[in-house]
């Protein structure tokens, strides 16, 4: 059996983001990756951390998507050789806006986003169809 859009999505976000631009996605398949496109676009904070924190994007010293992490929104600038754009809510379209095709800086992304969202657990279809479908985890639902 094939997968879900939301574990498409999950499995590699360039290529779903890819596919959506370049207008893949027909019918009810189209007004459905729409749908999830605008959500991972804008994925609210753990509750622990809403209101308190941001995300913290890391890009390497020659300007690659290296992970995320979530950090209090006042804490300091980083100093050294990486640089950091900081944001309210998880882009998952974030790597593809600075590098297209960049298969490692989705997989990090999703790396972070397990551990921070899944507790690290595995990505399972009914975690990420759960997920996806509750609009409490999204800023624009």
């Amino acid at each position: 059996m094939g997968k879900t859009l939301p574990q498409i999505l999950i499995a590699d976000p360039d290529w779903f983001f890819w596919a959506l631009d370049e207008g893949a996605f027909k019918g009810a398949l189209a007004t459905q990756a729409q749908k999830l496109a605008r959500r991972a676009r804008s994925i609210n904070l753990p509750s622990a951390q809403a209101g308190t924190h941001c995300v913290q994007h890391w890009l390497s010293h020659d300007g690659k998507y290296a992970r995320f992490d979530l950090i209090e929104k006042d804490q300091g600038p980083h100093h050294g050789s990486s640089s950091e754009v900081r944001r309210p809510t998880l882009n998952m379209e974030f790597p593809r806006g600075i590098k297209q095709y960049d298969k490692l800086g989705c997989k990090q992304l999703m790396k972070s986003s397990k551990h921070h969202w899944f507790g690290g657990k595995a990505f399972t279809k009914a975690k990420v169809e759960a997920f996806f479908d509750d609009a409490a985890n999204f800023e624009n639902p």
